[in-house]
């Protein structure tokens, strides 16, 4: 586990989340219909997750009003629906804007245990204008 960032669900220190244990819970809260998943590190940093079973959006910020970056798939095309928001909202993504849900737990995973992204993955720094 990355020593140097603890990683817990936003607003509990309760649990520092290994990236095994990250990457299941974000799976659990699907089937337990909460989509939107916040952790945070001792830095302030925020890791976001919204799902709609199939792709997820992910996004990494240096703390609250922070752009961030996000996951990318730069080849898809079209948009999906059902990405239900914790205060009720349901959004839209352009499919270029998410991944395939494994790809997005695998790198939450990658994340919490080493700091920053996986190498295979596609990032947009949302900072750029």
């Amino acid at each position: 586990m990355n020593t140097l960032h603890r990683w817990h669900l936003q607003g509990s220190t309760a649990h520092a989340y290994s990236g095994e244990e990250a990457r299941r819970l974000v799976g659990n809260r699907f089937d337990w219909a909460s989509q939107e998943t916040w952790f945070e590190d001792e830095q302030g940093r925020l890791l976001a997750v919204v799902t709609n079973g199939e792709r997820a959006m992910v996004t990494l910020m240096h703390g609250a009003g922070d752009p961030g970056e996000h996951l990318i798939d730069p080849g898809a095309e079209g948009s999906s629906d059902g990405y239900l928001l914790s205060n009720g909202q349901s959004d839209t993504y352009a499919d270029r804007d998410t991944v395939p849900f494994g790809v997005a737990a695998r790198a939450v995973a990658h994340v919490i245990d080493h700091g920053g992204w996986p190498e295979d993955v596609t990032v947009e720094d949302d900072r750029e204008g």
